[in-house]
């Protein structure tokens, strides 16, 4: 059996993902476990992104379903998904396994 090693996520896919924040479309919803993490480990965790080391999975739910979500992160006000568009939540294991019990 070959073991597939993980590749980095492409530029332009982490850029389209940051336009997607930019926009609207991708949201973190209210029903997210407390963010935990302290400054300079969210701060590697960018730098991964930039550099496109492998970093793990995003859990994004698209859906039309509009959920109460995070508003703003940090001192950035996130905008409004603009009326009609697909709403991409991120999710963590947690929800995901909330969301099939339900």
């Amino acid at each position: 059996m070959s073991r597939q090693m993980p590749q980095p996520l492409p530029q332009p896919l982490v850029d389209g993902l940051i336009r997607d924040i930019e926009k609207g479309i991708v949201k973190i919803p209210q029903f997210q476990r407390d963010f935990v993490w302290l400054r300079a480990k969210s701060a590697r965790l960018i730098d991964s992104l930039l550099r496109g080391f492998p970093i793990g999975t995003f859990i994004l739910w698209k859906t039309k379903e509009q959920l109460r979500t995070v508003r703003n992160v940090g001192n950035i006000d996130l905008p409004k998904t603009p009326d009609g568009d697909f709403t991409q939540y991120v999710l963590d294991r947690q929800q995901l396994a909330n969301r099939q019990t339900t």
